[in-house]
């Protein structure tokens, strides 16, 4: 499942990343993106949203609780 992940850095630029969330450890997002993968502090990310539907077609939380 991937998401569009908005994010801000410390000089207040915007910056896109699109990939698969792997997992939430230390308030860091680990992100898969289509070559590679990123570490983004959650304190940094100002907005989400899915792209891709989920095998039942449903929505998928980006932070599972």
């Amino acid at each position: 499942m991937r998401f569009a992940i908005d994010t801000v850095d410390d000089s207040g630029n915007d910056r896109i990343y699109i990939g698969t969330p792997l997992d939430v450890t230390d308030n860091t997002l680990r992100l898969r993106l289509r070559e590679g993968e990123v570490k983004l502090e959650i304190r940094k990310i100002i907005d989400w949203f899915q792209i891709d539907r989920s095998e039942n077609g449903e929505k998928v939380e980006l932070f599972p609780r």
